[in-house]
């Protein structure tokens, strides 16, 4: 008979078959989930994006009008680029995340542990369960950027600036996804 854990575990599992991931995470999440005491949950590989919003804290109604998963060209992001009629138009790139099941605070903090010496320095404990001593651990770096570019019909940025941003928001993005690979290695120590 399964235990709530190994039954939430195989629920993830048939999630993450039917749903996918992304390309640089997909060693990653092989690796954790052929682990007894680990599963994740979600996971991508780091992004830049265009959303409208209307305005600051109002994520619920963000509408993302370009997102990628890898580094993009400043034509691409003014080709995708429509100054909202109405709210808040921001450039955003992210860092990694993942989100890992623990069985167990040891596993949690092993994991945690490799996570920082990896690079991802704002992971942490995101949950525990009361339930089966699952906690819930948050892979997370520092690489984020969030930079409105116009508002009400109003485009802030000149050309030059947009370059600018744009080889941030790229080069941020490449540094998470270097730090993934590290990730990668370091979870060798789990097994």
């Amino acid at each position: 008979m399964m235990t709530i854990y190994e039954e939430q575990k195989k629920k993830a599992l048939e999630r993450l078959r039917i749903m996918g991931a992304d390309e640089e995470v997909v060693g990653i999440l092989e690796a954790l989930n052929r682990l007894d005491d680990f599963y994740t949950t979600s996971s991508c590989s780091g992004r830049v994006a265009l959303i409208c919003i209307p305005e600051i804290g109002a994520k619920r109604d963000a509408e993302f009008i370009g997102k990628w998963h890898r580094a993009v060209t400043k034509e691409e992001v003014s080709e995708a680029i429509k100054a909202p009629e109405k709210g808040e138009l921001w450039l955003i790139s992210q860092s990694p995340i993942l989100h890992v099941s623990c069985r167990g605070l040891e596993k949690a903090k092993a994991l945690l542990r490799v996570a920082i010496e990896s690079g991802f320095k704002y992971s942490g404990i995101k949950s525990i369960s009361k339930d089966n001593g699952k906690i819930m651990v948050e892979i997370m770096s520092t690489e984020r950027m969030d930079v409105p570019l116009g508002k009400d019909d109003v485009f802030f940025c000149s050309e030059s600036y947009m370059d600018y941003i744009v080889s941030k928001a790229n080069f941020m993005l490449t540094r998470g996804k270097v730090k993934l690979k590290r990730l990668y290695y370091g979870l060798q120590e789990l097994e």
